[in-house]
């Protein structure tokens, strides 16, 4: 499903094909697989070697190390994407608990939230972050910043796309970050950590106005 989702929106939204095809092949090769951890660098190297002709210079000549990732994440390293992908198939089966999580950090795995979902509770939304590496969903306060804790509406801003009826971008003035927030309901077929791969011109207009994701996507944005 994710990866028709990523094709379906590379061919919807062209300057943010690059990346949505390439997490498609990924996700195609990786498919059902459920590496134990030990297993995911072999995942990662053949991952690597399967999509290499479609993925940008930088990444072909990197040499994925899950281990290092899962212990000090760095997702600006361009090798990140192969271990991402191949601890993601991981995690998201694995008996995580992470007990001492803070309330802006994944309750399974420890990991940053990568992206916000708004799903409907009650007379509005409720948000739930959503986490960078195993997917996970947690509960988190409505017009806070989940960087620094920013919690005036002051300081937290809300801003649209045309044409984009399923996302928002939520800023902190405090820190100077941002974090889009995808709302389901407003699209059925939405997948939220690929859709969140579509939004370049979002990522650009966030950039320009000096702001940084919470944590960047695979695409590195």
């Amino acid at each position: 499903m994710r990866a028709a989702r990523a094709r379906l929106l590379a061919a919807r939204y062209p300057q943010s094909s690059e990346g949505l095809t390439l997490v498609a092949a990924a996700y195609e090769f990786v498919g059902n697989a459920r590496p134990s951890f030990a297993e995911a660098q072999g995942l990662a190297e053949r991952l690597q070697a399967a999509v290499r002709e479609l993925a940008p210079e930088p990444l072909r000549a990197t040499v994925p190390n899950v281990q290092a990732y899962y212990n000090s994440p760095d997702p600006y390293d361009p090798a990140s994407f192969f271990a991402r992908i191949a601890l993601e198939a991981w995690a998201r089966e694995a008996p995580l608990q992470y007990p001492n999580a803070a309330p802006n950090e994944c309750p399974r795995c420890g990991n940053a939230p990568q992206l916000g979902v708004l799903r409907p509770s009650g007379n509005g939304d409720a948000l739930f972050l959503a986490c960078s590496l195993c997917r996970q969903e947690w509960p988190f306060r409505r017009v806070t910043c989940p960087e620094c804790g920013e919690a005036d509406p002051e300081r937290i801003g809300f801003y649209s796309s045309a044409g984009r009826d399923a996302v928002q971008t939520q800023t902190c003035q405090s820190c100077q970050s941002y974090l889009h927030l995808l709302l389901p309901e407003k699209d059925l077929e939405l997948v939220p950590e690929v859709d969140e791969l579509s939004l370049l011109e979002l990522d650009v207009w966030a950039m320009e106005q000096g702001l940084h994701k919470v944590w960047p996507n695979l695409a590195g944005l």
